[in-house]
C-alpha cells in the first residue's frame, strides 16, 4: 500500500521501466543459497531471492540474481537526506548529489595536481566572500569583486577538467538509466549496465566514495540556486506545498525542503559540505543493491576488492532525536494563484513501525482511487472536483495522512471541506464493508506485485525497507495490512483523523473575492 507508493516517489527524476518477469515466481523458487537466515514464505506466493551480506567496514550488500535478463541494475544508496541537515545548512545532501558527478582525483581531470592550487585559492576567496555576504549582502561591490575573481580562477582551472567523464564512461559501456536523487532520509546513485560491465560500477562508485573532488563548486552552487527557483519559487503548486509542509512539521527536520532554502544554498561552502560528507557518505552508512544477471559470490569478491579498504566514518553521525509534539489546534494556509484550485489536509501519524500504520493504510484504500469514498462523493456524485483521494505517508519518524481534492472552477472550498469532514465522520462511526476491505487488500497486493516488475523497482523497495528497519519487512508489511480487521478502522480514524487538529491548505484563484479562512 502506501509504503510502496512512498518508495516509488523517492526518485525525483525519471526511471527506466525494464520488466523482470522472473521475480514474480511461485513459492517453489529455492532460497538454498541465501546467506541470511531463512524467513517465512509470504502468503502472496511472490518470492524474491535475496542474497544479503556485508563487508567488515559496514557496507551492506543486497543481490537479487536473475539469469533471464542481460543487464544489472546497480544502485548505491546512502542513508542521508534532508532530515539529517541542520539550520543554515539545508540542501547539503542535494548539493552533494550534484558534486559527485564532478569527478574525483582521477576522474574528471587531466591533471589533478595542477588543479589543487586553483581549488585552494578559490576556497580562500570564498571565505572572504561569505564574510562580506553576511555583513553587507550580495549587492555589495566587494562581494561582486570576490565572486568575479572566483569565476576567473575557475575558468583557468577548467583547462584541466574533463567535463562529464563519469557520464561518458557509463554511456560508452552500455549504461542506461544513469541518474541520482535525493530524498528526506536517503540518496541514491544509479545506473543499469550490461552484465559484463558491472565492475565499472564498483570502480567508479568506490572512487567517488573516498576521492570526490568538489571542483566547480561555486558555479554549481549557482546551478542549484536556479534549480530551486525553477522547481519551487516559480511553480505555484510546488511553492505552496513546500510552505504547507513547513507549517505542518513544527519541530522535525522533515519541515525542511530537500533542495534547501535559498539563503542556505547561497551560504554553502566547501568546508561545510566536507563536514557533512565525512559523517554520512561512508560505507557504514550505505547499502549497495544489485538486481539482474549477476552471480552473488563473484559479486561479493569484487565488491570487497573495491570497497573493502574504505574506512568507516571517523566522525560520529548526528542522529535525529527530534520528534513532532502532539498537535495543538488546527492550522489553515491559503494562497491565491491562477492555477487549478485545490485543497490538502494533513494529519499527524506515528513513525514506522507503529502498529496503527497498517490500519491507516487500509483507511487510505477505503478513501482513495476511483472506487474510494472521496472520489465517488466529490467527483462522481457531487461533481465538485476533478480528483480526490488520500495517502498514508509512512516515514521513519513522524508521518502524515494526506487527504486531497482538486476543485473544479467555481467550486466553493467550504463545501468540499464539509464533505471531507463528513466522510471522515462516517469512517470513525462505522466499520468498512467486507467488499471495501477486499478491494483494499487486493489493490495492495496488486500494487506490491506491479512494483516488482522492474529491476529498479525491486532495488528501491529493498532500500526503502532497509532504511526503515529491515529489507525483510518487504513481505511482512503487506501481510500485516492484509490482516487488519474492519472493526479496527473506526478506532484508528478517530485517533488520528481529527479535522480540528489538522493542517488545512487551500489554493484559490487570484480573482476570488473571499478567502477560505
Amino acid at each position: 500500500m502506501s509504503i510502496h507508493k512512498s518508495i516509488r516517489k523517492i526518485s525525483i527524476r525519471r526511471r527506466c521501466r525494464r520488466l523482470i518477469s522472473a521475480i514474480l515466481l511461485s513459492a517453489a523458487l529455492s532460497l538454498s543459497w541465501v546467506k541470511t537466515s531463512a524467513y517465512a514464505e509470504p502468503v502472496t506466493g511472490i518470492h524474491i531471492p535475496v542474497f544479503s551480506d556485508s563487508l567488515s567496514n559496514g557496507l551492506r550488500v543486497l543481490i537479487v540474481p536473475d539469469s533471464n535478463v542481460a543487464v544489472v541494475s546497480c544502485r548505491l544508496y546512502y542513508f542521508v537526506g534532508g532530515m539529517d541537515e541542520w539550520s543554515s545548512a539545508t540542501g547539503l545532501s542535494h548539493m552533494y548529489e550534484h558534486m559527485l558527478f564532478k569527478g574525483t582525483k582521477r576522474l574528471g581531470t587531466h591533471d589533478y595536481r595542477k588543479e589543487v592550487p586553483y581549488l585552494n585559492s578559490i576556497d580562500s576567496l570564498d571565505r572572504l566572500l561569505q564574510n562580506v555576504r553576511e555583513s553587507k549582502g550580495e549587492g555589495d561591490t566587494l562581494y561582486k569583486a570576490f565572486f568575479g575573481e572566483i569565476m576567473s580562477l575557475l575558468d583557468k582551472q577548467r583547462q584541466y577538467i574533463k567535463k562529464d567523464e563519469i557520464w561518458e564512461m557509463y554511456n560508452n559501456n552500455g549504461g542506461s538509466a544513469l541518474n541520482a536523487w535525493t530524498a528526506d532520509n536517503m540518496t541514491g546513485y544509479i545506473v543499469t549496465l550490461p552484465k559484463n560491465r558491472v565492475e565499472l560500477f564498483y570502480w567508479i562508485e568506490s572512487d567517488r566514495m573516498q576521492n570526490t573532488v568538489l571542483r566547480e563548486f561555486h558555479s554549481e552552487r549557482e546551478v542549484v540556486t536556479e534549480e530551486r527557483r525553477m522547481r519551487y519559487d516559480n511553480r505555484p503548486v510546488n511553492h505552496y506545498w513546500e510552505r504547507l509542509n513547513a507549517l505542518f512539521y513544527v519541530a522535525h527536520p522533515y519541515r525542511q525542503p530537500v533542495i534547501g532554502w535559498e539563503s542556505d544554498i547561497r551560504a554553502f561552502t566547501t568546508e561545510k559540505l566536507k563536514g557533512h560528507v565525512a559523517r554520512y557518505y561512508t560505507p557504514d552508512n550505505a547499502i549497495l543493491i544489485l538486481v539482474g544477471n549477476i552471480d552473488p559470490k563473484k559479486a561479493m569478491s569484487d565488491i570487497d576488492k573495491y570497497f573493502g579498504g574504505i574506512k568507516r566514518a571517523a566522525y560520529k553521525r548526528r542522529e535525529v532525536v527530534t520528534r513532532e509534539p502532539a498537535a495543538f489546534g488546527g492550522t489553515r494556509f491559503t494562497v491565491a494563484e491562477d492555477v487549478e484550485p485545490r485543497m490538502d489536509v494533513l494529519f499527524q501519524t506515528p513513525g514506522y513501525p507503529d502498529a496503527d500504520l497498517y490500519s491507516l493504510d487500509v483507511a487510505e484504500g477505503i478513501l482513495s482511487d476511483r472506487s474510494g469514498r472521496l472520489y465517488k462523493r466529490l467527483v462522481d456524485k457531487e461533481q465538485l472536483c476533478t480528483d480526490a483521494g488520500a495517502s498514508n505517508n509512512v516515514r521513519l519518524h513522524n508521518g502524515y495522512f494526506h487527504i486531497y481534492a482538486s476543485l473544479k472552477k467555481g467550486t466553493d472550498p467550504a463545501k468540499v471541506e464539509e464533505i471531507i469532514k463528513d466522510e471522515i465522520g462516517k469512517l470513525v462511526k462505522e466499520a468498512p464493508t467486507e467488499r471495501e476491505m477486499a478491494r483494499v487488500v487486493n489493490g495492495m497486493r496488486m500494487s506490491f506485485a506491479v512494483g516488482l516488475k522492474s529491476l529498479e523497482g525491486i532495488s528501491d523497495r529493498l532500500a526503502g525497507f532497509e532504511r526503515l528497519g529491515s529489507w525483510r519487512d518487504i513481505y511482512d508489511y503487506q501481510e500485516k495490512v492484509a490482516a487488519v480487521k474492519a472493526a479496527s478502522i473506526p478506532e484508528a480514524a478517530g485517533k488520528y483523523l481529527k479535522p480540528e487538529l489538522a493542517t488545512w491548505g487551500f489554493i484559490v484563484p487570484k480573482t476570488a473575492t473571499k478567502r477560505n479562512n
